[in-house]
């Protein structure tokens, strides 16, 4: 019978996009780092299901 792995419940949370409207080039600026830290979140997230399910 197949064990299911106990996966984190903040694991399995999405990792929120900014909605924020660039006007000013301090606003990209801003708007960039949003982006960069969702998808540094996201593939730590990745990261830590694969410690979870192990091999494959």
């Amino acid at each position: 019978m197949p064990v299911k792995p106990e996966v984190p419940a903040d694991l399995l949370v999405q990792v929120p996009i900014s909605d924020r409207r660039a006007e000013t080039y301090r606003d990209l600026a801003v708007l960039a780092t949003e982006h960069l830290n969702s998808a540094q979140l996201a593939n730590a997230k990745i990261g830590a299901l694969a410690e979870v399910l192990g091999p494959q």
